[in-house]
């Protein structure tokens, strides 16, 4: 049987070990799947990008951000979550020290519809 299962408690898990700055470490990475630990420095962030071929999701554990998703300008705090499909231009300003869990995917093969919500 292959090995390759990982278990671990957020709660333990420190932000300081969860990477520098805005770059986290990769916990899974395998066949284009990638869950990766982030954190994000008050005043860090980066600039307008996109995944062709990727979803992801991101799970705002601790901290707030503001984040832009196409034209839509959010202010997510923790307890939030985040899923952004191919194509979708997104920003991120931390305006707080945060930790997020981020899951990035190949898109095709994902099933489901995606609908925008606003709540």
């Amino acid at each position: 049987m292959k090995e390759g299962w990982k278990y671990f408690r957020l709660e333990d898990i420190e932000l300081s070990d969860l990477g520098n700055g805005f770059f986290g470490n990769n916990v899974v990475e395998m066949d284009g799947f990638e869950l990766t630990f982030v954190t994000g420095d008050k005043g860090s962030g980066h600039d307008f990008h996109r995944h062709e071929d990727l979803s992801e999701i991101l799970i705002f554990l601790e901290g707030g951000c503001e984040f832009t998703v196409g034209e839509t300008d959010l202010g997510i705090r923790g307890g939030s979550l985040l899923f952004i499909p191919p194509g979708i231009d997104h920003k991120v300003h931390y305006n707080k020290k945060s930790k997020i869990l981020r899951i990035k995917m190949p898109h095709e093969g994902l099933k489901g519809t995606h609908d925008k919500t606003t709540y």
